[in-house]
């Protein structure tokens, strides 16, 4: 039988899930992409863990008139965790976008932050891995990143500092933790961008909000499929101009 918070837990999940459903911006440009993550992760010891994620992104369809473009982003990412509730991240994107027939952009992004796991870890001695406490998992992943924008024409190169907020919330279905094996799971974000300067890039300010399933093979194996939707604006003070449909599907390995 489930406790009363539980249930509280799961209905909060679902607030999460109908948010993307929410027309925001009825007059706004709409695009949709498809994206894919290929992520290989090691985790060295209960506090250090590596990775290296492939993260190519293309657009499907678009208004009349708009050029299409495609990217591959690749991250190696270094996390040292501190403690049950809180996790260092390191990452450094370097990324290629041909955004035009007759221009192509690369993108070399340094970014640090921190995850807080709003509800406690333990552990697990054998395999080195987390585990949440609780069949809920709730955590904030909060990121500062400076981005370096190069063109492949004379225009001029751009720089750019930007804070990342994602909340994030998961719910197995099947199972009493995300973490067993076999496990079907929700999964929920929301992500908002902030730039700290005025950079000289289209829809710098974004707010992003992603939601789907995951299944857990075994320790070594995850599949997610996430629908994500996208808005963005010029800057924080513009209205909302653009809105982005993804569906974003994710395979990840574990060492």
């Amino acid at each position: 039988m489930w406790r009363s918070h539980d249930s509280s837990a799961l209905t909060a999940v679902g607030a999460i899930v109908i948010v993307i459903g929410i027309p925001w911006e009825g007059r706004a440009q709409t695009n949709t992409q498809l994206w894919a993550n290929f992520t290989v992760n090691w985790i060295k010891s209960h506090r250090v863990t590596m990775g290296v994620d492939a993260e190519p992104k293309v657009l499907v369809s678009a208004p009349a008139g708009d050029a299409g473009w495609a990217t591959l982003d690749i991250t190696p990412s270094l996390e040292y965790s501190r403690g049950e509730w809180f996790d260092m991240v390191g990452e450094l994107l370097v990324g290629r976008t041909k955004q035009t027939d007759d221009l192509d952009s690369s993108e070399l992004t340094p970014r640090i932050g921190f995850r807080l796991h709003l509800l406690s870890n333990l552990r697990h001695e054998i395999v080195k891995e987390r585990r949440p406490r609780r069949r809920l998992v709730l955590r904030d992943l909060l990121r500062l990143e400076w981005r370096h924008l190069y063109y492949s024409t004379e225009k001029p190169d751009a720089s750019t500092i930007r804070l990342r907020n994602r909340l994030e919330s998961l719910w197995p279905i099947n199972r009493p933790r995300i973490t067993d094996d076999g496990a079907w799971y929700l999964t929920a974000d929301w992500e908002w961008f902030i730039p700290v300067d005025d950079p000289d890039e289209r829809f710098a300010s974004r707010q992003r909000v992603r939601g789907g399933i995951g299944y857990r093979r075994n320790y070594a194996w995850r599949l997610e499929a996430r629908y994500v939707w996208n808005r963005s604006r010029n800057t924080i003070d513009d209205p909302f101009t653009s809105t982005d449909h993804a569906i974003d599907l994710t395979m990840k390995r574990v060492w």
